[in-house]
């Protein structure tokens, strides 16, 4: 851009650099600026032709930070916000993005609930705000925001993820900011020669301790103990324990030692009109116990294309295959379940008999559950396979009238196909065969469109502005069928007709909308007093007339006091800035057609016909309206010793108000549940982080990175104070809740 300082007037320049600009006299000053480099200020004087090469300088291009619908500088933030960048992604192995961002921020926790390959990781940013919905972060992945968990993105394909924490920076996403905001941001294209990237990764991976159980003689001599407990004759003579020295360790007959492989293959290019980035990626995961696994391929494309002087079109493609052979397990009880049949299961067993067969544990001793299975059942007479397709798309008009102006039509889709094939054969225990299939469909269409100015007055005030409204629709729908008793295993689960007993076919079909109007202000004053004002109201297809809308406004300020006249001398600061921020966000933290009375299908007989029946479902219908967060936070960002180390500090307080959560009604009633607006929940905390390097020279860098979080939540209020019961457990042993809010 080629502006005249001082003044609103500027031009852009075209392909070649070309440009032309009328000035009003030879005292006009020429300001020259582009995205990632260095700004140039040039008296024109009595010149009519200026030519300048504009330098790329590298501490600029970090410096630029993204946020919801634009990008700023990081010394111009004012909310709370981390970045993490390739070269910190690629530094360690991660086999996804959430694992990625582990231990990287503070106030970011990373979970990895299940050892299984590909599992989904839950990420929680300062603490659990909802009791009903989920309090996974929303992800946005180049400006589309995600469904879910984005475990199919290759991290080697992330060019940086930026943690919007606090309420002024992740209030731009109204309803769904309220567990905070992950942008991710994939590689693009660049100007000049084309980059050809290949990424290789191997890792075996362990069980990290077994459990420490008895050997089969160890066993032996407590079966006998047992029984004098019981008055009965010992099992096993003393010969008998001795002999069966160690027996079978089942752990080591179900886990192994796991290979992991992860390859990418990646090629950057482009010119001044066209910039384009492609690249594949393979990421093939077994898991630790035997027959498990998670194969996952990836094609991605991301390419720029200026149509004219100021007209350009962006498009973005992710696209990914997933294979997943699972070995899951409920909790179970007597070796009814694979992990319970690992350490359950009697070591003075064999694996197989003499032919080959699995071993049944039933005619071994009198003492063993009936119910006992061998795990190997588990792993080569069952199998449960899930394969996946996942689309992400978008592609976005840019038109810039002026200089100052951007105008953007953004259009996507996010598509999900998903299959899983469960079948029990025939040689199983006590199975006939068994075979199930459930397919489901996710389609997620988006429209975004938003106007965006940048400019500057006098000097000395700077204004970046940003207003669209958004429209986005959710579709899901399911279909599962299953069967038993098989004559044969060779149809598995691709002939269900094929069952002696076909189970009743089920389907489902759920769709919702979401209308948002948002804007944002960001104003900066002699480039050390910094205002930022958002606003964005949301209206959900989930809630009743009346209380479809919310409405989610934001503020924060800062001072850059390092601009200051009485710092300007302490040359060991590089920059202080002082923030605070509030604001609301929220969350609909329930599914379509909650506040509707719905109708469930069911079977009843009349004389000696059997007819179909619809009923009042359980629930009673009610009006809800959104969870709200209340946000404040006071923070401070320092860089000192030329920007060698900087040093981040956030104290926030988080109220969640209008918790929706399901209720006990009296069974007078005729329903047993309901959905209500109840209670209030309180995370409060403190942040610390620091970064930067503490060596750098021309062959040899040595970065530092630590931070250090503390969050309290804390349960405020409950409907008539009562305790609300979470968590159930389901099984043999136990059927009870085992969570308390209280």
């Amino acid at each position: 851009y080629v502006t005249i300082k001082g003044t609103t007037q500027g031009t852009l320049a075209v392909e070649g650099g070309n440009y032309s600009i009328e000035v009003d006299g030879p005292e006009a000053v020429l300001v020259f600026s582009f995205v990632g480099t260095e700004s140039q200020e040039i008296v024109v004087g009595n010149q009519t032709t200026i030519n300048i090469t504009l330098v790329t300088e590298a501490a600029l291009l970090q410096d630029i930070v993204v946020i919801g619908y634009g990008t700023v500088k990081k010394s111009d933030l004012t909310g709370s916000v981390s970045q993490v960048k390739s070269e910190v992604i690629s530094s360690l192995p991660a086999t996804n993005v959430q694992l990625a961002m582990s231990g990287r921020t503070p106030g970011v926790e990373v979970i990895q609930t299940t050892g299984a390959p590909g599992a989904a990781v839950n990420l929680r940013i300062r603490g659990t705000n909802s009791i009903q919905g989920s309090n996974e972060p929303l992800y946005v992945v180049d400006g589309f925001p995600y469904s879910g968990n984005p475990t199919n993105i290759n991290p080697s394909d992330i060019e940086s993820i930026e943690i919007l924490k606090d309420a002024s920076a992740t209030a731009i996403y109204g309803s769904r900011g309220a567990n905070g905001v992950v942008l991710i941001t994939t590689k693009g294209g660049f100007s000049g020669n084309t980059q050809v990237d290949f990424h290789m990764g191997y890792s075996v991976q362990t069980i990290r301790k077994k459990m420490d159980l008895m050997n089969a003689s160890e066993y032996a001599e407590l079966a006998n103990e047992q029984a004098v407990n019981d008055g009965v004759a010992p099992y096993f003579t003393a010969a008998e324990v001795s002999a069966f020295g160690e027996g079978t360790d089942w752990q080591d007959v179900l886990f192994q030692n796991a290979p992991l492989l992860n390859t990418s293959l990646m090629v950057n290019g482009g010119n001044e009109k066209t910039k384009f980035s492609v690249g594949g990626s393979a990421f093939l995961q077994d898991g630790i116990m035997k027959g498990s696994d998670y194969d996952r391929y990836s094609f991605r494309t991301k390419f720029n294309h200026d149509l004219g002087e100021n007209f350009r079109v962006d498009v973005s493609l992710n696209a990914s295959r997933v294979k997943s052979d699972r070995k899951d397990s409920g909790g179970g009880a007597r070796g009814t379940s694979l992990f319970n049949a690992a350490i359950t299961s009697p070591p003075t067993a064999p694996e197989y008999n003499p032919d080959g067969t699995i071993y049944d544990f039933l005619p071994l001793h009198p003492f063993v559950s009936p119910d006992q299975h061998n795990p190997l059942y588990y792993i080569e007479e069952t199998e449960q396979t899930s394969r996946s397709n996942v689309v992400l798309g978008n592609a976005a008009f840019i038109f810039n009238p002026i200089p100052s102006i951007t105008i953007k039509v953004l259009g996507g889709i996010e598509n999900r196909d998903r299959r899983e094939d469960t079948f029990r054969t025939l040689e199983f225990r006590n199975s006939a065969g068994y075979a199930n299939v459930n397919t489901d469909q996710f389609t997620s269409l988006l429209s975004e469109n938003t106007i965006s100015y940048n400019g500057s007055f006098a000097g000395m005030h700077n204004i970046s502005a940003v207003a669209g409204f958004t429209y986005q629709n959710f579709l899901l729908t399911s279909l599962s069928a299953d069967g038993t008793g098989f004559l044969s295993n060779v149809f598995q689960t691709y002939n269900l007709g094929a069952a002696g007993t076909p189970g009743i076919p089920e389907s489902g079909y759920s769709e919702s909308t979401l209308l948002s109007w948002l804007g944002r202000v960001n104003y900066s004053l002699n480039n050390k007093y910094l205002l930022t004002v958002s606003f964005r109201a949301d209206g959900s297809s989930r809630f009743t007339e009346g209380d479809k809308w919310g409405y989610f406004p934001s503020a924060a300020l800062a001072w850059r006091l390092s601009e200051e006249a009485f710092l300007q001398n302490i040359s060991i600061i590089s920059d202080l800035k002082l923030r605070a921020s509030w604001g609301l966000t929220g969350s609909q933290a329930i599914s379509p057609y909650s506040t509707l009375n719905q109708l469930s299908s069911g079977n009843t007989v009349f004389g000696d016909n059997l007819y179909t029946t619809f009923a009042p479902g359980s629930r009673l219908p009610s009006d809800l309206k959104w969870e709200t967060t209340e946000q404040i936070d006071i923070g401070a960002d320092i860089s000192i010793l030329n920007n060698r180390l900087s040093l981040t500090a956030d104290y926030y307080i988080k109220n969640t108000r209008d918790l929706l959560n399901t209720v006990g009604l009296p069974s007078s009633l005729g329903y047993t549940t309901t959905i209500q607006n109840v209670g209030s929940v309180q995370n409060r905390g403190l942040e610390l982080g620091l970064g930067g390097f503490l060596v750098s020279g021309s062959d040899f860098q040595m970065d530092v990175n630590a931070n250090l979080a503390f969050n309290q939540n804390e349960v405020i209020e409950l409907p008539g104070g009562e305790d609300v019961l979470t968590n159930f457990v389901g099984n043999i042993n136990l059927n009870a809740n085992v969570g308390i809010l209280r």
